[in-house]
């Protein structure tokens, strides 16, 4: 018995070696240092580890432990254990230090020998100037100008020094201060720009415009309630200079008296005051309307002005229910955004959104202000469904809006089950000045073989932190779209991502959030008094619906945007006078353009304006004719069908005609548009390719001249 126990050990021994040699080490350890982006000051960097594993034995499944020697530390330690990938991100490290890594890689037989060892020494924090002032954007001839230019580094050790690299005549600035001093002798416009020079090494330029005026006259006046005949406090008056394509603003005091100096010239003149009724000079209604008053350099002009309360709100409800395709009901979060472009006069009296939990029957009820459009959004307490805005919508901009002038109900809601994985996406939305959170939508776009389709969306919480998890893997785009004034944007590592196209694809596995996956956002700096409007169309004759329409200026910045609507409609309001190009965004199509567009507050206040936008691909189609044209227009069955993952979908054609072919899921959405084009009489195929695609029925449309015809086909994988 004794010798059988050593020959059992002595075998069960060499098993267990056999098993720990099947496991290699993982191989190509490196580690480098990588930074945040061109801000510094706000996060310093990370070490980013990347390691390779044998192609042999068989490629398999591995986890990996991850261990890490810290400075001034003889040990290693284990930072992180069972990550899945070949990639990993250390957040947690000093400037100027040194750190040294090894990997293991384990799975259920065992565990590898340490990975080769790979070292780092990260910088210092990098020296990041900044100002921190704000110049005085007007001024007056022969009245001294004067400004503190002020900036600071994040070393609390550098010297700034100051000088201008742009300025009119006569413009002085003290280096040590940066205290700047200018006399005009002219009226204009005046470009300036201050260099601020860090001691450690850091630079960083300010560039403004000075707007000085000429003669002066005088504007005066009272403000009233039409009603009572009682002074109006605080209300907001604009005088929008028509020549100098620019306003200026003052208030009326506790007796509702205002006075303004301003330049002579040609003005109009607007009051507002929450919970009154806007109204231009004369009891004028808006802007294109509104008088025009002549200033002139003698006698004041009394520009007195009665506004009127805003009438009690009428309310109505929107209702509906939450359930399952089983008609189970889903305990859910409901919430209802009040449209930020919807118009109101007064803005103070209706919350932008507000949310409520549905009840054991999965009924919901909101109380609303009519008039208005809103957009609901359900979001499961069961995390196995997916969250989704009414219509069947996956993104806040696809939205079906909902105009509300009386009771809304049956605006309900099917949730669809989703697979269950151990992953997810977090980051936080921020203002790219200054870094502060802004609340936003949040979606995801997933990459398909026929290009990104909007596939999870959430809201991310006050502070614009987000984190959505239980994603398909995959490569996916992340959008923010948040409250006015900021712009929508994209994830993207370093800087701002303005379009889909600038954004950062992220790589989602199986297991494991991606961290950090912060989006910048810019944020409107200036309003005016101009419109631009128009409508947006597809190449496919189809309305674009949640596209992004943006007007850029003559230096690339964007000045005003407007999302589309269900008739493709967008209007950007409160422009500046100036030169702007138009651009879509819409994930998934081209960038269309405009010509340069010139709005003014004389003559061209508004200007109209349509768009043309494109797939970002297509696909080839086959021309099958052989001589042989058809007696009808015919649409045939697919073949193969079933299919994984190609089929030919042939189509005849009697004349010439334009042919619309697109493909659709059950629930009527268009997964992929295949054909649209003008083609010539005969017969033609055209290949798809639903890589990508869950299996399932899927419908396919052909629409040429007055034909129209569906059918069936199945994928099966």
């Amino acid at each position: 018995m004794k010798t059988i126990n050593k020959y059992t050990a002595f075998f069960l021994l060499l098993f267990a070696a056999s098993i720990f040699a099947q496991i290699p080490a993982p191989e190509n350890l490196t580690a480098e240092f990588r930074t945040h982006g061109p801000t510094p000051t706000n996060a310093y960097g990370f070490v980013e580890l990347n390691w390779t594993m044998p192609s042999s034995p068989t490629p398999t499944m591995y986890h990996f432990k991850i261990f890490r020697k810290d400075p001034n530390s003889t040990e290693f330690r284990m930072i992180m254990d069972g990550w899945r990938g070949t990639k990993f991100f250390d957040y947690n490290v000093t400037p100027e230090k040194t750190f040294e890594y090894y990997v293991k890689a384990f799975n259920s037989s065992g565990i590898s020998p340490e990975s080769n060892h790979a070292t780092v020494t990260t910088p210092p924090i990098p020296d990041f100037v900044k100002f921190v002032s704000e110049p005085p954007r007007t001024g007056s001839v022969g009245v001294q100008f004067v400004y503190d230019a002020n900036a600071v580094s994040n070393n609390p050790t550098a010297v700034i020094t100051y000088s201008l690299e742009l300025s009119p005549d006569g413009m002085t600035i003290d280096a040590s201060t940066g205290l700047i001093l200018w006399t005009p002798t002219m009226s204009g416009d005046f470009h300036v720009q201050v260099k601020a020079t860090s001691s450690k090494g850091g630079v960083a330029f300010h560039g403004f415009k000075i707007f000085v005026y000429g003669p002066l006259g005088f504007i005066t006046g009272t403000v009233t309630d039409d009603s009572t005949g009682s002074p109006i406090s605080g209300v907001a008056v604009y005088f929008i200079n028509l020549g100098a394509n620019r306003h200026d603003l003052t208030y009326t005091d506790n007796s509702g008296n205002f006075n303004k100096a301003l330049p002579i010239g040609w003005y109009k003149i607007k009051y507002l005051k929450a919970s009154y009724i806007p109204e231009f000079y004369n009891d004028k209604s808006d802007f294109r309307t509104a008088d025009s008053i002549l200033l002139g350099d003698f006698a004041p002009f009394n520009a007195s002005a009665g506004l009127s309360k805003v009438p009690p709100p009428v309310f109505y409800n929107i209702s509906g229910w939450v359930k399952n395709a089983s008609g189970e009901p889903v305990r859910s979060a409901m919430t209802v955004f009040l449209i930020r472009n919807t118009p109101n006069p007064n803005p103070s009296i209706v919350p932008l959104h507000h949310t409520i939990v549905t009840d054991s029957l999965g009924n919901y009820n909101f109380r609303v202000i009519g008039g208005m459009e809103y957009v609901v959004f359900a979001k499961p307490f069961n995390h196995t469904y997916y969250p989704e805005y009414w219509n069947n919508k996956r993104s806040f901009l696809e939205a079906d809006k909902i105009l509300v002038n009386e009771n809304k109900t049956d605006i309900n809601f099917t949730m669809d089950l989703k697979p269950v994985y151990a992953n997810g996406v977090s980051g936080q939305v921020k203002h790219f000045t200054s870094s502060e959170g802004v609340p936003a939508h949040i979606t995801l776009y997933r990459l398909l073989n026929i290009g990104f389709r909007p596939f999870k969306s959430t809201r991310s919480d006050s502070l614009g932190n987000y984190l959505i998890e239980n994603l398909e893997p995959g490569k996916y785009i992340i959008q923010a779209i948040p409250r006015f004034p900021f712009f929508p944007g994209y994830y993207k590592q370093s800087g701002v991502a303005k379009t889909w196209r600038q954004a950062d694809t992220v790589t989602v596995t199986e297991t494991g959030v991606l961290l950090a996956l912060d989006i910048n956002l810019l944020a409107r700096t200036d309003t005016g008094f101009a419109v631009i409007a128009g409508k947006v169309r597809t190449t496919q004759g189809d309305n674009l619906v949640g596209g992004i329409v943006l007007a850029v200026d003559v230096e690339g910045n964007i000045a005003g945007s407007a999302e589309t609507d269900a008739d493709g409609k967008y209007s950007i309001e409160d422009l500046p006078a100036g030169n702007y190009t138009l651009a879509v965004d819409a994930v998934g199509y081209l960038q269309g353009t405009t010509p340069s567009l010139t709005v003014d507050y004389a003559n061209n206040s508004s200007k109209d304006a349509d768009l043309l936008v494109s797939p970002t691909s297509t696909t080839s189609v086959g021309d099958k004719t052989n001589g042989t044209i058809p007696n009808g227009y015919k649409l045939m069955q697919n073949y193969p069908n079933p299919f994984n993952p190609n089929t030919v979908i042939r189509f005849g054609l009697p004349e010439k005609a334009n042919v619309k072919i697109a493909v659709y899921n059950l629930i009527g959405e268009r997964v992929a548009n295949l054909v649209s084009q003008e083609l010539n009489a005969g017969y033609h195929e055209v290949q798809f390719d639903a890589n990508g695609l869950s299996s399932g029925v899927y419908l396919y449309r052909i629409e040429a001249g007055s034909f129209i015809s569906v059918k069936k086909m199945l994928l099966l994988k």
